[in-house]
């Protein structure tokens, strides 16, 4: 529940410093980088095990925490299956 409640609170810097999140561009699992495309520019997700996709666990659950605290109706399986590659919106 910890890290849930880290994405949550990333989302909510995230959305005070770069505005609305548009897009999570999923570019690499190993290692892990995640680009988020916001109103007011593109930031990378802290990657190691805060946030990570492609399989079942605390990385995942975390990501899936953080794109639903930013408005992305997403379900959790979608971020466990998920490639790089992937891009997903709202």
């Amino acid at each position: 529940m910890a890290y849930e409640a880290e994405g949550r609170q990333i989302a909510a810097d995230v959305a005070n410093q770069y505005g609305k999140l548009r897009e999570v561009r999923l570019e690499s699992k190993s290692p892990c980088r995640i680009v988020l495309k916001c109103d007011r520019g593109e930031v990378v997700l802290p990657g190691n095990f805060i946030f990570q996709f492609g399989y079942s666990g605390s990385g995942p659950d975390c990501l899936h925490a953080f794109l639903q605290a930013s408005g992305f109706n997403v379900a959790k399986a979608r971020v466990e299956q998920a490639k790089p590659g992937d891009i997903l919106r709202p």
